[in-house]
């Protein structure tokens, strides 16, 4: 020790009293109060630490050394269980000891410091407890290279100044404690105010995250919210970027990964284990979940807080904290924590919102979908006729119906097929849900997918607001694909996934949404040629022809003709408030003798025309029938023609040709597999011909 004598020691004591008296900044008063120790007593290096309340862990509140300690020991918190500290909580007198001599736990695994110190060439340690309130609330503690002697007078002195240290240090630790108190209700009242007035999502988390980082040395913030199914419902990433500011990100984006895959998926868990990870614990987690040992791997985490924000059945949620070059530890939790209860409101409130918002959006394209549909003129109001092909095609639609199986109906075109669909989607358990129906063929290949599976606002040009498409409209219900033959070969994979999967996404959307959607599909091609000359998918002709249902053209069901004009020679009289009259019976024969190559479509329009212009007791047909194809040879001088008759005759043949090509094309002019296309003319000249031949009421 140092030659000091008492009235040099009093006065140096004098002299540490006042300096803790005017000197406010806890460090500079310590870096002081060490120099001036120095003239009192001989040591090395200088270290203050504290005891938190529960007596658990010991923080370092003042350092002092004249050496370099290992990266791997910089933690300013450490645990007191188990270490030679854990013996010296309740001591009242200053505890001089050699490390290799006197500390049992000298070179055990489980007290690195100590051997660390002793590699350095620290041989003794000098420990002075620092007592207030009536507890130990810390020690000052001296580490030196040479063992000196200390004497039962300096033990006195290093208690009587540790004293008045002690009480510098309570005052510290209570306006430090102040201080945290007040930084968290100013956070905490920031949180509120962001929470309750941001709107938007990810502004609202990143006010979050710049408030949870004035008092948590974070890098990286985390939301999680898992569905019933699995799958995430938010997964929000938020970074600190350089110039102290957070900013949205990916880390499966830099990972080459979605969030549909095993690994994100299993790390879906996570946040059924709160806690602090750090060290040990942090590299079991790391092994527990691939994704956070990647994570770790790739942007350098040293630490994570995991909180759990609700658990509740069909849904829970976490946050992820986490930092680098930092050990988070149960302090940095609790400040956590106090933000967990609004935090968690908030997501809940959001979370309803967008749900409400989902079925507001759904009830409205319902309501707007069956106004159209009530609107709508549709061929036939029920199911005529009492052939035996026609019930055959009921017998295997009452099969079919009380099932969910996908069922592709196959028919020329205007035989019935999408009235056909109704009646399997009225029998089915669906029938109180919405029956939707898509015509693949109407729909611009723009379009299509957005028009199918929806999109989000600001997904492409022109999306000025979020629109659920007809898979979701369909949701408990089912959707009619009407030509499905018509849909791009690029969405045939998407489509094709929906109904594997029973989930899609929007364009533009990252969320996978489920939808639970019956498909009933229906085509005027044979798809098997279309798989053949590559223009359909054959993975999905599988899928969709799980139920095919054939159905026989008008001339398969002739028996059914006489019954099908009436019905619609009074539906038309009733439409059109004219007065149901009878059809004569050569009339009838030659409608049962017809090709009726437009099927119950080109029957029911022949008989719409005649109801139109017939003024008598019957049905006038003279204009309503194009002539047949039958013409009279040119075989004596009388039979011959005069130019007018000719001219006629070539407008009739026209107005046959036409009209069968648009039969066949499904009355589509332009475009693959339009009557134009058939006819191998340009559109609009057929466009022209058919405004001229007085047909733009039936095909335009």
């Amino acid at each position: 020790m140092n030659a000091t004598t008492l009235p040099e020691a009093l006065k140096l004591m004098q002299y540490i009293g006042d300096a803790i008296g005017t000197i406010r900044d806890p460090q500079e008063l310590f870096r002081t109060v060490t120099d001036k120790l120095r003239l009192l007593f001989a040591f090395d290096s200088a270290v203050i630490i504290t005891i938190d309340r529960e007596r658990r862990e010991a923080s370092v509140f003042f350092e002092l050394l004249r050496f370099e300690l290992p990266e791997q020991l910089h933690h300013q918190t450490r645990s007191i269980a188990g270490t030679w500290l854990e013996g010296h909580l309740d001591d009242r007198t200053v505890t001089v000891a050699t490390i290799a001599r006197d500390i049992p736990s000298f070179g055990a695994d489980g007290a690195p410091l100590l051997w660390t110190l002793h590699e350095l060439g620290m041989r003794q340690i000098v420990l002075s407890p620092l007592r207030s309130g009536g507890r130990v609330i810390g020690f000052l503690n001296f580490v030196s290279k040479e063992e000196e002697t200390w004497s039962d007078a300096d033990r006195t002195l290093l208690a009587g100044v540790s004293s008045s240290i002690a009480i510098a240090v309570s005052n510290a630790l209570a306006y430090e404690e102040l201080r945290q108190r007040e930084a968290e209700t100013a956070m905490q009242l920031a949180i509120n105010n962001a929470l309750f007035t941001i709107k938007e999502r990810s502004q609202m988390l990143l006010t979050v995250c710049e408030q949870i980082s004035r008092l948590v040395p974070c890098t990286f913030l985390g939301i999680r919210v898992v569905g019933e199914d699995g799958h995430y419902r938010i997964y929000d990433n938020f970074m600190r970027e350089p110039g102290s500011r957070f900013a949205l990100f990916s880390p499966l984006e830099q990972l080459d990964m979605s969030v549909d895959d095993p690994v994100a998926r299993e790390s879906a868990e996570v946040i059924l284990r709160p806690g602090v990870y750090s060290g040990e614990r942090f590299d079991e987690l790391c092994r527990a979940f691939r994704l956070v040992g990647m994570v770790r791997e790739r942007f350098s985490v040293s630490s994570c807080i995991i909180v759990q924000l609700w658990d509740v059945p069909g849904s829970r949620a976490g946050l992820i904290i986490s930092g680098i070059g930092v050990s988070l530890g149960e302090q940095e939790l609790a400040t956590v924590q106090l933000i967990v209860p609004q935090l968690a409101l908030a997501l809940q409130n959001y979370l309803a919102f967008d749900e409400i918002d989902r079925l507001r959006r759904k009830l409205e394209g319902e309501r707007t979908y069956l106004v159209e549909e009530i609107r709508e003129v549709h061929n036939f109001e029920e199911i005529v006729g009492q052939s035996a092909p026609l019930a055959e095609v009921l017998r295997r639609v009452s099969q079919v119906a009380p099932t969910d199986a996908t069922v592709l109906i196959e028919g020329e075109t205007g035989t019935g097929k999408e009235l056909i669909a109704r009646a399997i989607h009225n029998l089915s358990p669906r029938k109180e849900r919405v029956l939707v129906r898509v015509n693949c063929a109407a729909l611009p290949a723009s379009l299509i997918e957005s028009e199918l599976f929806g999109h989000e606002k600001g997904s492409f040009t022109g999306a000025v607001e979020r629109r659920i498409g007809k898979f979701e409209l369909a949701d408990g219900g089912t959707i009619f694909l009407d030509e499905i033959g018509e849909l791009p070969l690029e969405l045939q994979a998407k489509m094709l996934r929906v109904l594997q999967e029973k989930e899609l996404e929007r364009i533009g959307g990252r969320r996978v949404i489920p939808v639970n959607v019956r498909v009933i599909a229906a085509t005027n091609r044979d798809l098997e040629k279309e798989v053949a000359a590559g223009r359909f998918r054959e993975d999905l002709y599988f899928r969709l022809n799980a139920f095919p249902l054939p159905l026989p053209p008008l001339r398969e069901r002739r028996d059914d003709i006489p019954v099908l004009a009436m019905h619609f020679a009074r539906k038309f009289a009733r439409e059109f408030g004219k007065p149901e009259r009878a059809i004569r019976e050569r009339d009838m024969r030659e409608l049962v003798s017809r090709e009726w190559r437009g099927n119950i479509r080109e029957l029911s329009h022949c008989i719409e025309q005649a109801v139109i212009v017939s003024e008598g007791d019957t049905l006038d047909f003279s204009t309503a029938l194009p002539p047949r194809n039958e013409y009279v040879p040119l075989s004596a001088p009388s039979a011959l023609m005069t130019m007018a008759e000719l001219e006629e005759e070539m407008r009739g043949m026209e107005r046959k040709l036409i009209l069968d090509a648009l039969d066949r094309a499904g009355g589509r002019v332009s475009g693959e597999g339009g009557a134009a296309e058939l006819l191998k003319i340009n559109a609009k000249t057929l466009y022209s011909r058919i405004e001229k031949l007085s047909l733009r009421k039936r095909y335009s």
